[in-house]
């Protein structure tokens, strides 16, 4: 017995030493599989960083529309047509656009008529005075240079074109745009709202965000200092208190349902198109379709479809806008609601206001007398800074 036991020992050391060279097979081949997979892996990455690299530079801004590029779908590879030329009317809006936009390809628009300059006593509701002196006004005082004005008749084109000066150029732009058959008739303010959507939609097709503004507003600031442009539309809000302009949760209670008595429901109150920034994404452009075209075929006030198209959700056959929105802040983007009843404390009776504390703007979308009380807040926070100016305002027109 003694003499089997070398052989044994030897048996058991061959067994050990094959394991150990299958465990170090088992492990390079493993080793080899894992660098495969890295290899695939690494090849993908790549392939997918020069896919984003390639949809980074064809996402940025420009000031012109871009081909897609050529498709081999499997046949001979055939270039897309080319984008339809510009209308001259669409060329001239175009350069003019191009001239004022900022680096980020945004710009101000206004669209005025001679309503605005009240030259027909009939046709201005607010007892009188020049609303497109004062808003211009307020734009040279703070300078700013990124905005059109689109006028709607010559003599409206004369005046900007005379209030212009050496340091100071109006850059307005005269346009000949049809008012749609179904609004013709209506009141002239409302005419004139109704024309900007499918001017929009142009524009924001070229690429370019654009801040629309009616000529009721007396900017503080530059507002493009204050703008967030993390949502298809930004607008200001109808809603005179945070709950009405932000939105909140409301209740119901139905006693004779029991334990399902309770309900909640969302509220908030409509944006203003008077003062909202769009920026050029699908959404936003099929937005400003959908109330251009409602617009072109149905009478009706502009603010009320626009917010319908908006805010309305997808339910059976509709399919809703998908708009996303941000609502500006209802102290910093003030209507004259909130001005001069909601938030009067905290603006009158006058007196002096640190620089966080000032509005980038006030809107007279609430009252009537819609030219004094700009020119009280021009007076109240511009050259002359009578703190006073508005105190004698009562809180409705």
């Amino acid at each position: 017995m003694p003499s089997l036991r070398p052989a044994l020992l030897a048996v058991v050391a061959l067994a050990i030493f094959a394991c150990i060279c299958a465990s170090l097979r088992i492990e390079r081949n493993a080793a080899e599989a894992r660098a495969a997979t890295a290899e695939v892996a690494l090849k993908h990455a790549t392939a997918e960083l020069a896919r984003l690299r390639s949809s980074s530079a064809a996402a940025a801004p420009t000031t012109a529309a871009v081909a897609p590029a050529a498709c081999d779908c499997g046949g001979a590879a055939t270039a897309p047509p080319p984008p339809p030329p510009l209308s001259a009317e669409d060329a001239r809006l175009h350069g003019a656009i191009a001239q004022v936009a900022n680096p980020r390809g945004e710009f101000m628009l206004g669209l005025v008529n001679d309503v605005m300059m009240c030259t027909n006593r009939k046709t201005c509701w607010w007892n009188g005075g020049n609303i497109l002196e004062t808003f211009l006004q307020a734009a040279q005082r703070l300078n700013l240079r990124s905005y059109l004005i689109v006028t709607l008749d010559d003599e409206t084109e004369r005046f900007c074109r005379g209030f212009s000066s050496a340091s100071y150029t109006v850059p307005s732009l005269r346009m000949e745009i049809p008012v749609p058959k179904a609004q013709q008739g209506s009141r002239g303010a409302n005419m004139i709202s109704t024309l900007k959507y499918d001017l929009l939609q142009r524009i924001l097709g070229w690429g370019y965000s654009v801040l629309v503004v009616d000529l009721d507003v007396v900017f503080l600031k530059d507002p493009f200092e204050h703008l967030y442009r993390d949502a298809d539309v930004e607008g200001s809000t109808d809603g005179f208190t945070r709950n009405w302009a932000m939105g909140s949760l409301g209740s119901v209670h139905e006693p004779k349902m029991g334990w399902g008595a309770g309900g909640l429901y969302v509220q908030h109150f409509t944006l203003n198109v008077g003062c909202a920034f769009f920026r050029p994404t699908p959404n936003a452009i099929e937005l400003l379709r959908r109330v251009g075209s409602r617009l072109a075929r149905e009478s009706g006030w502009d603010q009320q479809i626009f917010n319908q198209e908006l805010f309305l959700k997808s339910h059976g056959e509709y399919n809703g806008s998908k708009a996303s929105v941000r609502v500006m802040d209802h102290l910093k983007w003030v209507n004259s609601k909130v001005y001069f009843f909601s938030e009067r404390r905290r603006f009158l009776p006058g007196r002096p206001t640190e620089d966080k504390d000032l509005p980038v703007m006030v809107h007279m979308n609430y009252h009537a007398d819609k030219h004094k009380r700009m020119l009280c807040v021009w007076a109240r926070y511009g050259p002359k800074g009578e703190i006073g100016a508005c105190d004698k305002f009562p809180e409705g027109s």
